[in-house]
């Protein structure tokens, strides 16, 4: 699959399985002080009438935050899936899964709100946001 960037270039991402529906309860992984998210919706998701959004590694996502630090909670904001435990195919054929589900905090503008991110995160989170992808320890 490609996506068109600007003035006719396309850049390649890759399809990913998609493994977290609506309401589904996912860890924060990186230190802005939230401990569990609930996912709210999936932006950019056309899906069928009626059925659920899901969101997969890479994708930006409304959540809100469920535990953590007072001032977050019961507030909606945004955030990126760097990890899934639903296997997905990378496109030299391997599978990858993860033990966990996780999102990193971002800012409307892309910019994350953490300064690190624990534990690993896929290699598919790297194309699409670099700048969330800087502050990571592991890539796997």
């Amino acid at each position: 699959m490609s996506r068109k960037v600007g003035r006719g270039i396309r850049k390649f991402i890759p399809r990913i399985a998609r493994g977290l529906p609506v309401g589904a309860k996912i860890l924060c992984a990186d230190n802005s002080g939230a401990k569990e998210l609930q996912l709210i919706s999936v932006y950019g998701y056309k899906g069928k009438l009626r059925k659920l959004n899901k969101a997969g590694v890479g994708d930006r996502v409304s959540v809100a935050v469920t535990k953590g630090k007072q001032e977050l909670r019961k507030q909606v904001l945004q955030a990126i899936v760097v990890r899934q435990r639903k296997p997905f195919r990378r496109p030299d054929g391997t599978w990858m899964q993860f033990e966990d589900n996780a999102a990193v905090l971002i800012k409307p503008g892309g910019e994350p709100q953490g300064s690190e991110l624990r534990g690993p995160m896929a290699r598919e989170v790297t194309l699409m946001w670099p700048r969330v992808s800087a502050i990571a320890s592991k890539i796997v």
